[in-house]
């Protein structure tokens, strides 16, 4: 429980960076809740008079009393839940920003690890959990606080006897409530991780609904996230029947305190040792102790969740990453984007293999390197480390002659100009793409210079609505060819220093391809660039290229001829590409 505590408590403190409007929202609690209990005693009043005189004449008064008690009673409570509600959408905004930043700030072995529909559930359900509790329900909680005792004092001044029934029942349910958390816990993690399960079936489905529909597997996807639902709906379920378990108590003291009240008092008004006015004060202020009771049920039922979803936003914000920024600040403008690789190797986490083994290798300012091998070999890999995607296992990997790690990340990853194999594009409009490359705000003259070197210009001006035209979502109305070329613009709309272009060209017609690299090859002098790929006409005019074979290690480096002279797999794979080309040309 105290760890529990704890857990929330280091979550609260992000409240109180709003310390004037949520002690304003406190303040007004108790303001808010005497004014309401002054309503009662006011009514009870008039009822006594009434009963005893018959005297209408104080009525003005009371009435004027009433009014004002009302007025009081509405606009704090107007203003407790304003400042207390703002205050926790005000949380929710932060932690949610931190979460996101969080989550771009670490390295690929933990993104490789989390699945998207998890973290998705951890970014929305789990903070509206922690905002309802420590928001709404820190307002009903103080409350209660506030109201309960109150009304007890007025209670036991009133009848001693009537007050003490309802000490027993107030007992019993904060009895009920500690043996029913436990089991509200584990039900509200299986439940929480049930919800983040669905999330994650239902992304995963969406993003490849292609793939789904193109091997008919509908039904089948279908009969899987019905299983998952169900599993979810036996968790809500279970969780529902703890709730209902404790709500039900609740209630249940809630009605039999009125009967008792009902019975003992009603027999003590016939009798007249209890005056009316004193009954109706009675049943008023056991409806005011009651109803935050039942709210406190609805905060209990509300803690397990909360310190569930507290336990994994806590789990999410822990995180660090295993790549460190380093101290050397560059300039972009003073690189010239030298690299030398010194005995790299690398392997990936729970892997039994290298991905890359002995590397050695340098490429000058301003060339232009080929990285080509066998499926596996670790071409991606290679060009990852670089911007330090992936970090180095031993050896060294320099910039200028500085390594990498040295270097300010973000310095580092601004002088680069990175296209993956996956041609991701956001669902944004076609020039928004290629500005997301940018540091600075680029003309519309500016995009078309981009979209021109990208051999996308004729493209572009057959889109409905040009380069304004939205690109659905992952860039799904685009050809593959057509994505990646984009992707293309938007590494060059950054001008970076060393350009790496990961197997970006493989969707491109061999037209085409020629076309786009005599574009980079003109408007690219000075900057190194970084090629892999399969198809080796892309990287036939590099300085250099760079083979690996297909345990990781550097089987040959040369020119395009001086590997044609030689017997092995460039050669080999050379000479198969032309000959299937040449049976492309003749068919």
């Amino acid at each position: 429980m105290l760890a529990s505590m704890s857990l929330l408590w280091h979550f609260f403190k992000r409240f109180l960076r709003y310390r004037g409007a949520l002690l304003a929202g406190l303040l007004c609690i108790p303001a808010a809740q005497l004014a309401d209990v002054a309503i009662t005693l006011l009514i009870g009043e008039a009822l006594d008079k009434v009963a005893q005189s018959g005297d209408t004449d104080y009525m003005p008064r009371i009435l004027g009393l009433l009014v004002g008690a009302a007025l009081l009673h509405s606009v704090f409570r107007f203003f407790q839940r304003w400042c207390i509600v703002v205050v926790s959408r005000r949380v929710e905004v932060n932690l949610k920003q931190d979460l996101f930043d969080r989550l771009t700030s670490l390295d690929f072995a933990f993104h490789d690890r989390s699945r998207s529909g998890d973290v998705v559930s951890r970014l929305t359900s789990d903070v509206e959990n922690l905002r309802m509790f420590l928001g709404p329900g820190l307002m009903y909680s103080a409350g209660a606080l506030v109201i309960v005792p109150i009304s007890i004092g007025i209670l036991l001044t009133l009848n001693q006897t009537l007050a003490l029934t309802m000490v027993i029942p107030m007992v019993s349910v904060a009895l009920v409530m500690k043996l029913l958390t436990p089991r509200l816990h584990k039900h509200s993690m299986t439940v929480q991780e049930s919800l983040g399960e669905i999330s994650h079936r239902a992304q995963e489905n969406f993003s490849g609904i292609r793939v789904v529909k193109g091997y008919d597997r509908e039904d089948h996807q279908a009969g899987l996230f019905s299983d998952t639902s169900r599993e979810n709906r036996d968790n809500q379920v279970r969780l529902g029947k703890a709730r209902g378990l404790t709500h039900a108590y609740i209630h249940t003291a809630f009605d039999t305190t009125f009967a008792v009240i009902l019975v003992i008092g009603g027999l003590a008004a016939i009798d007249r040792t209890l005056p009316l006015g004193d009954l109706f004060k009675f049943i008023d202020l056991t409806l005011k102790i009651f109803w935050p009771l039942i709210a406190m049920g609805w905060i209990a039922g509300m803690y397990p969740r909360a310190v569930a979803s507290a336990e994994r936003v806590r789990d999410l914000l822990n995180r660090s990453s295993d790549i460190e920024s380093g101290t050397t600040r560059i300039v972009k403008e003073d690189i010239q984007g030298g690299l030398s690789f010194e005995k790299l190797r690398f392997t990936y986490p729970e892997a039994t293999t290298c991905a890359l083994q002995d590397i050695d290798l340098r490429v000058p300012a301003g060339s232009t390197l080929g990285v080509v091998g066998p499926t596996g070999a670790g071409k991606t890999t290679l060009l990852e480390m670089v911007g330090r995607l992936h970090d180095v296992e031993s050896g060294r990997l320099c910039l200028d002659g500085t390594d990498v790690r040295e270097l300010d990340l973000d310095d580092l990853r601004q002088s680069l100009g990175y296209v993956p194999q996956d041609s991701f594009l956001f669902s944004e409009p076609f020039h928004e793409n290629i500005r997301f490359g940018a540091d600075q705000d680029l003309s519309a003259e500016h995009v078309e210079e981009l979209i021109r070197q990208s051999a996308l210009a004729d493209e572009v001006a057959a889109f409905p609505e040009g380069a304004e035209t939205l690109v659905g979502e992952r860039g799904v109305t685009l050809s593959g060819g057509q994505r990646q070329r984009a992707c293309i613009a938007r590494a060059l709309a950054r001008s970076p220093r060393v350009l790496i272009l990961d197997d970006c060209l493989s969707a491109v017609d061999s037209e085409t391809e020629k076309t786009l690299v005599d574009h980079l090859r003109q408007e690219g002098r000075g900057r190194t660039v970084l090629v892999a790929a399969h198809r080796l006409s892309t990287v036939a005019r590099a300085d250099q290229i760079l083979v690996l074979s297909g345990d990781g290690a550097v089987e040959a480096v040369g020119t395009h001829a001086e590997l044609l002279a030689r017997t092995g797999w460039y050669q080999d794979t050379w000479n198969q590409q032309q000959f299937l080309q040449d049976l492309g040309d003749q068919a």
